[in-house]
């Protein structure tokens, strides 16, 4: 059974009296453990499409389940409650809290669990950066890290609940070259040593490159679904978080 499925997927925005379609339609399937990179112009439906597979928001008709769930037809409660539980996010602009360390930034996640306790969370978190090489920064204001360095603090932050999918919209966006090399090879070992699935929304061929699938969208529609040939294969050295 695939671990998202989506059908006749539609989402629809009233901008004054026009009603903008910003999905027309969207079917497919994800399964565990695929590496999915969705491309596309801007104004094409990718972020849409990524909004609502990381509930972040409501289709405006068609289903979506995340594995056995049909999860376009639950409140925002619900949908919470599963963002908390499976999913992660990384963001172009980082999300970092600017008066807050970095370590501090990574506990954010725990912070919603009651049964986690402040020591837990201070010890996952400092293991969560040194898994992304950040150890000794853990302390370090945003203003005080790089952009690659402010990107792997919100890595780590994305893995804090043991997410089974991870969901990156943009990512290297406001990065240089060589450091989005650094980031994406951080994405292609999360792929090949822990089997989270990832999706990757980017406007970057190269950056597409790393994922093991390519689906392109144009207004708001599937224009190309294919296996990728040419995946980029992760030379980093960069240890992970141990599974569990």
């Amino acid at each position: 059974m695939p671990l998202l499925r989506v059908r006749d997927l539609v989402k629809t925005y009233q901008v004054g009296d026009v009603a903008v379609r910003a999905l027309r339609g969207v079917t497919l399937d994800i399964h565990s453990g695929e590496f999915v990179a969705v491309v596309g112009p801007s104004g094409s439906g990718k972020s849409t499409f990524m909004h609502i597979l990381g509930c972040l928001d409501h289709p405006t008709s068609g289903e979506y389940w995340l594995e056995d769930r049909d999860v376009s037809r639950l409140n925002d409660d619900e949908l919470s409650e599963i963002r908390n539980r499976q999913i992660g996010f990384v963001f172009q602009g980082f999300n970092l809290l600017s008066r807050t360390s970095a370590v501090e930034n990574v506990e954010l996640p725990l912070l919603y669990g009651k049964s986690v306790s402040a020591s837990e969370r201070r010890k996952r978190a400092l293991a969560a950066l040194d898994a992304v090489g950040l150890a000794d920064r853990a302390e370090h204001h945003p203003n005080q890290l790089s952009g690659g360095q402010q990107q792997r603090v919100a890595i780590a932050r994305s893995l804090l609940n043991n997410p089974s999918i991870l969901f990156a919209d943009e990512p290297t966006g406001n990065l240089d070259s060589r450091t989005s090399v650094e980031v994406m090879d951080i994405f292609q070992r999360l792929k090949e040593e822990r089997g989270i699935t990832i999706v990757l929304i980017t406007h970057e061929p190269q950056v597409a490159e790393y994922g093991s699938r390519i689906i392109a969208f144009k207004d708001g529609q599937i224009v190309s679904d294919e296996a990728n040939s040419r995946q980029r294969i992760a030379v980093g050295e960069l240890a992970l978080l141990p599974a569990g």
